[in-house]
């Protein structure tokens, strides 16, 4: 009997990040990857967004193994916070955990009881009965790789990042074609690549390398140069020390972040061009000559460019490191659509502090994802009976299905899918099914992470957020005596942004009244219990149409009623 195959994202499809493909074979579910995504402004508070884990929990005793490919948080993050729900082995490379235990460290948060299980990039293990082909793939994620999962109608394989360059000689960034070459003599049943670059003519390589663009400034210059860079982007922080080391200049950590991150990289990777004791101390930075000094910054996110704001407005922390007129100041952390706004604001800030900036184009250093001819190569070496675009948004998911409709090796609308998250795509027999996710037999809608935890349902907390930030709060608390069956504490109001300070006493007073009514009215209630909850949304009602009517806002109206005695 043939093997039962399913294939479904829980995150990943028509969005940036938050990658989590869920396979599996017969009884056994595996989990390519489990990251996180970013907010945008429609989302007030929130930090990041993580995959829905119901399904996972409810079939956790049929969960074998995570797989993640790399250590990047679009594809690792979502772990830190799913695991202890829904735990496994995670197969992994060492460089993926030292990031992964990083970026728990850097966002305080607790560390679960992983179980990792490590592997290199290039080699073959059997998980739970299932033989499991690793390929190295070249990213900006030391030591990634693909993976290829055997079943008896072919391999399915799912790509990851990747592009096609056989120009890099460090080993941290090898693409493996000659075991993937290997893998498809086999033959592919389902092909599952990544489709972020997909509308980008020609290959990737050479132009996701900062090296060309940059080393001008560290060539007979006389400024010091500031450069800034995501710390998860690995092959750019290489490319830079490969420039220290050539045109022997020192490296100044900026910040405790970075230095810290540093000594992470240094302990878990000897074979990097600076060492640890390459770099410039605190005490050592105003002794050396400027020219000979490159200031790295490194961070996450927004994060990472309000740091550098606050030093383009003298209000960093550490006084030593002041950007003059004289300093060259190099962008290098190129922004994905949901920073867009704060890097174009951070670059006028630069601009504003008289130095000479440094921001290199898109077009000139583009990301280290797989554009058309990568595509094209990696669809003509596997050449797959069924093809699944998946990584990016909606845009590039159609970029990346026409083109494999283009090749010329049986792909057509037929055999080529654009899923929505959710949706399962399943191989029974000689037959493939589309399940749709309208009757949320899976559920994919994401989980949002906040400073106070994660939240499975967030759609209501994020629409009072977004009304709080539009319309204000007004809060009122009472405190009602039980044995008295009477107020004895308050009406105590607050209210904050939907109204001035100087028009606040009419409106406090009669909120306050009409809050003090329905306390009475519910008072006298006959057989009353003293449960004022079931009563608060009546309540709120009443007060925000009483608002709406005074001046046109709908703040977000929150009840308190202590009862004691």
């Amino acid at each position: 009997m043939a093997d039962s195959i399913k294939v479904v994202a829980l995150g990943g499809l028509d969005e940036s990040g938050r990658d989590c493909y869920v396979v599996e074979i017969n009884d056994d579910i595996f989990v390519f990857d489990c990251g996180l995504s970013f907010p945008d402004k429609s989302t007030p508070g929130i930090d990041y967004f993580i995959p829905n884990d119901d399904y996972l929990v409810e079939n956790k005793d049929r969960l074998k193994a995570y797989i993640l490919t790399h250590g990047h948080d679009e594809n690792i993050g979502g772990i830190l916070y799913l695991y202890n729900q829904a735990p496994a082995p995670i197969y992994c490379t060492n460089a993926t955990k030292t990031i992964l235990l990083a970026e728990a460290e850097f966002t305080h948060v607790k560390v679960p009881k992983f179980n990792f299980v490590i592997i290199e990039p290039s080699s073959t293990q059997v998980i739970a009965g299932h033989t499991f082909q690793f390929f190295q793939t070249a990213h900006n994620a030391p030591k990634s790789f693909g993976v290829a999962l055997e079943t008896d109608r072919g391999n399915i394989v799912y790509t990851s990042d990747f592009i096609v360059d056989y120009t890099v000689d460090d080993p941290d960034y090898y693409f493996d074609l000659n075991k993937l070459s290997s893998i498809a003599e086999k033959g592919t049943l389902l092909l599952m690549t990544e489709s972020k670059g997909a509308n980008g003519h020609g290959y990737c390589s050479p132009h996701h390398k900062l090296t060309s663009v940059i080393e001008k400034y560290f060539t007979n210059n006389d400024n010091r140069i500031f450069i800034a860079l995501f710390y998860q982007n690995l092959f750019r922080i290489t490319e830079v020390f490969n420039l220290c080391k050539t045109h022997h200049k020192k490296i100044y950590p900026y910040d405790a972040f970075t230095r810290r991150f540093l000594d992470i990289l240094f302990k878990e990777n000897s074979t990097m061009p600076i060492k640890k004791e390459d770099l410039l101390s605190k005490e050592d930075l105003l002794r050396a000559r400027q020219r000979d000094v490159v200031v790295l910054m490194l961070g996450q996110g927004d994060e990472l460019y309000s740091s550098i704001i606050s030093l383009a407005k003298h209000e960093n922390e550490d006084k030593r490191v002041v950007l003059t007129k004289d300093d060259t100041f190099i962008v290098a952390a190129i922004p994905n659509p949901s920073f867009e706004s704060i890097a174009t604001r951070t670059i006028d800030y630069l601009y504003r502090a008289g130095c000479e900036v440094v921001w290199p184009a898109k077009k000139k250093v583009i990301s280290m994802h797989a554009e058309q001819d990568d595509l094209k190569l990696m669809l003509s070496l596997l050449r797959p009976k069924y093809y699944l675009p998946v990584r990016g948004s909606y845009v590039n998911l159609m970029h990346n299905a026409k083109l494999a409709l283009s090749m010329g090796i049986g792909l057509n609308h037929s055999n080529v899918f654009i899923l929505d998250n959710g949706t399962q795509l399943v191989f029974n027999e000689d037959k493939v099914q589309l399940l749709s996710n309208i009757n949320n037999r899976i559920h994919a809608w994401p989980t949002m992470v906040d400073g106070l935890g994660y939240i499975k349902e967030g759609e209501e907390l994020v629409d009072d957020r977004k009304k709080l930030s539009v319309d204000g709060v007004t809060i009122l608390a009472a405190t009602v005596s039980k044995s008295k069956h009477k107020i004895i504490a308050g009406p105590d109001c607050q209210m904050r942004g939907f109204v001035f300070a100087k028009d606040a006493e009419p409106i406090l007073k009669s909120i306050s009244n009409i809050f003090v009514e329905e306390i009475n009215n519910i008072l006298v209630l006959p057989n009353f219990n003293f449960d004022f909850e079931p009563y608060y949304e009546e309540i709120e009602e009443r007060i925000k149409k009483w608002i709406r009517r005074e001046n046109g806002r709908e703040p977000l109206v929150m009840l308190d009623v202590i009862v004691i005695d």
